[in-house]
């Protein structure tokens, strides 16, 4: 039975639920040895503040670090909410299977040794899930450092939580990046809400992790650290559900050589191409980074603050340089510097110095009333309907004061005191700007932790970056989710399998698809072809040409041949019957009488090419790019996972990087993308149809009159 939280959320039945907010936990792996991995563990949660029941085992010791434990799990009062092994691999089994005696529903497996290490872990690791499943466990793990969840507070891990009650949640195949980064993330302003390390995945993967989240009220923001995703059809199906309330920020890291060998020792995680992760983000609405300090970065900007409403930004800064930089960032990026109305420019000029710039960015070059950075002028700019959000650098506070202090004292004898109270700046008006306005400020500033502007802002939640590309790069996070919500999402409708389409695959594609064979199915999902005969001899084939109409192309058309091209086995453009039939004498020398198959001359100026594919793993995957002769040189391609939806489609075609060339490019007149993107839904609803067809390849698919026909076709089974 599924349960109604606030805000229209549906809670499932997700064991994370139980086991991120357990009354009771019993640790097997906790000693009276503070170097001991359990043993910390053990001591993160008891001095941690967690409020439930703990209860260590150990064979020996009555008492560790003055909690009474048990020399068996038998001999538990109460069986726990939550059982944690942090063991030998191979004392693993056996103490599953008496935790599952006494009760217990739920687990956390430290322990490393299982499939990541080779067959023999794999074994085991599948011994743990059988009895598991006998006694309704479920578990996180193995080979995984823990689980945080501050608003509880309860910490598994090693390290301990420096911050609690956060935002931002964090669901990781590296445990480094839940448990050792403690003191990086506090450095930095940014508190966990919840972490989960989850290890092998041999029970709840990133996909459970990745729901729970979605539904747990106080998470705002969701990173995500991926080596492999084992279910990408069920990620794909809740990541586009939390996104509609909820970031989610993903780092993909196996998409090459390197990465799937590391991944595969690491927890056994099986990759995949980066272009599949590429367009499976897309599709879900996840937001990519490429490094782990940008998930950081990212999902505390978006957890923290509000939306950005639209792309209009303005920056606020004493430094021509760091403007210039972010400037760059933000066009890069697609956001706007809007100059400014000229009323609004004319009452930021009679505040600021003659030679400063109003315009935008709004820069005061160097300058030391702060009051002008933190309230009159951010006040002035959020508050006109003109601007969306703000950036802002150069805000010189006590950390500018630490540093000037030795020169100060020398020249006129001051304070240390009196010259840090004579900078502090009065910030209360900016600290609670972003909520009054509703728009998000974004702090650059090359101070740390010892300047008290710095500290209030990290206190307040307001991003601080000690660059300004960083801080431009924040605020490029928060566009692109702006982008994710506002986007169009259609419902996927995979069609009825046509009926001619399967009469021709019964009939004449048992040991392989020809091309006038590949055409014939296309046309029956509506797919736009090139007029085409298949006849047997030269003779045939002229009088095809009559019928079809000058000039026409002729091709070999076997089964058995793949690329025809580099073979010579195409001839285009022929205009008489004499150009036809010696064409057709020339294919059937190279071809040993193939079947002929006279085309019509299709002529257009551009050239596209579509195609499915199969990768170990994931679902049928519809490619569109770039096509003719040149594909292969200019690589211009992108992916989504089938079946699709006409806005997943729209999605595909606007995603290749020449996408300019589909619109009105050179006077050819704007493509029509509707029936380009009927034709890869289509495409995407034979993959799913036909799972015998491993591989498609539409190439050219040439645009006339603006319509996409295909021209040649190649189907793989």
């Amino acid at each position: 039975m599924n349960q109604k939280l606030d805000k229209g959320i549906i809670m499932t039945q997700n064991p994370l639920h139980k086991i991120m907010s357990p009354s009771s936990i019993s640790i097997v792996g906790a000693s009276n040895n503070p170097m001991k991995m359990g043993t910390m563990q053990f001591l993160n949660i008891v001095h941690g503040g967690f409020k439930g029941k703990v209860m260590p085992i150990h064979p020996k010791e009555k008492i560790i670090f003055g909690i009474e434990a048990f020399a068996n799990i038998k001999d538990l009062p109460v069986a726990p909410d939550l059982a944690m092994l942090v063991v030998p691999t191979h004392l693993i089994p056996s103490m599953m299977e008496e935790f599952g005696q006494i009760g217990t529903k739920h687990a956390l497996i430290i322990s490393a040794g299982f499939k990541e290490v080779g067959k023999e872990g794999e074994e085991l690791e599948k011994q743990v899930i059988s009895i598991a499943r006998k006694y309704g466990i479920r578990f996180v793990g193995p080979n995984c450092m823990g689980l945080i969840n501050t608003h509880l507070p309860l910490n598994t891990t090693v390290g301990p939580v420096q911050d609690l009650c956060g935002n931002v949640s964090i669901i990781s195949q590296s445990g480094t990046y839940v448990a050792q980064v403690l003191s990086y993330i506090h450095n930095r302003g940014i508190r966990f809400s919840k972490a989960i390390s989850v290890g092998n995945e041999a029970d709840i993967d990133i996909v459970d992790c990745l729901e729970y989240l979605g539904e747990d009220t106080e998470t705002k923001a969701i990173g995500i650290y991926i080596e492999c995703i084992r279910r990408p059809e069920k990620f794909l199906e809740i990541a586009r559900n939390v996104v509609k309330n909820k970031p989610v920020v993903a780092q993909y890291v196996g998409g090459n050589k390197a990465g799937a060998k590391s991944g595969l020792s690491h927890t056994g995680a099986l990759a995949g191409p980066d272009y599949i992760y590429d367009g499976l983000f897309e599709q879900a609405g996840v937001i990519r980074v490429k490094t782990i300090e940008e998930i950081y970065s990212a999902t505390h900007t978006l957890g923290s603050l509000p939306r950005l409403k639209g792309k209009r930004i303005a920056i606020l800064t004493n430094s021509g340089g760091p403007a210039t930089a972010m400037a760059s960032v933000l066009d890069e990026n697609g956001l706007e510097m809007p100059e400014l109305s000229i009323d609004l420019q004319e009452k930021i000029k009679s505040l600021i110095p003659g030679h400063a710039s109003s315009k935008n960015p709004v820069d005061l070059t160097f300058h030391m009333d702060m009051s002008l950075m933190t309230d009159t002028l951010p006040t002035m700019l959020l508050e006109s309907d003109e601007i969306d959000g703000l950036l802002i650098h150069g805000i010189m506070d006590t950390g500018w004061a630490e540093l000037a202090f030795p020169v100060f004292s020398a020249a006129i004898g001051l304070k240390k005191e009196d010259l840090i109270k004579l900078f502090t700046t009065n910030l209360n008006a900016i600290l609670e700007l972003p909520w009054k306005t509703n728009k998000p400020i974004i702090i650059s500033s090359f101070f740390d932790k010892e300047d008290h502007a710095k500290c209030s802002f990290y206190e307040k939640g307001i991003p601080a970056f000690n660059a300004p590309e960083k801080a431009a790069k924040a605020m490029s996070m928060l566009y692109k989710y702006y982008l994710i919500q506002n986007k169009e999402i259609s419902k996927i409708e995979l069609s009825s399998i046509p009926e001619r389409a399967i009469a021709i695959m019964n009939k004449e594609a048992i040991n392989g698809i020809d091309e006038y064979t590949a055409k014939s199915i296309l046309r029956t999902y509506n797919i736009s072809t090139c007029k085409e005969i298949l006849v047997k001899n030269p003779q045939n084939a002229v009088l095809a040409s009559k019928t079809i109409g000058y000039p026409v192309v002729v091709k070999a058309c076997s089964k058995e041949i793949k690329h025809k091209t580099e073979a010579k086995l195409v001839h285009i453009n022929l205009k008489t019957d004499e150009e036809v039939f010696e064409a057709c004498v020339k294919i059937q020398k190279i071809a040993k009488n193939s079947p002929l198959l006279i085309c019509e001359m299709i002529k257009g100026e551009r050239e596209f090419m579509a195609g499915i594919a199969r990768v170990q793993g994931f679902p049928p995957c519809v490619m569109f790019g770039i096509g003719g002769i040149f594909a292969e040189v200019f690589c211009d391609r992108a992916i989504r996972i089938a079946p699709l939806s006409l806005s997943d489609a729209y999605s595909l075609i606007h995603s290749i990087k020449s996408h300019e060339i589909l619109g009105n490019y050179r006077g050819m007149g704007a493509v029509d993308i509707y029936e380009m993107a009927k034709l890869l839904v289509a495409l995407g609803n034979i993959a799913v149809h036909f799972p015998d067809i491993k591989e498609i390849d539409l190439n050219p698919i040439i645009i006339q009159n603006r319509k996409p026909i295909v021209v040649d076709s190649l189907f793989i089974k």
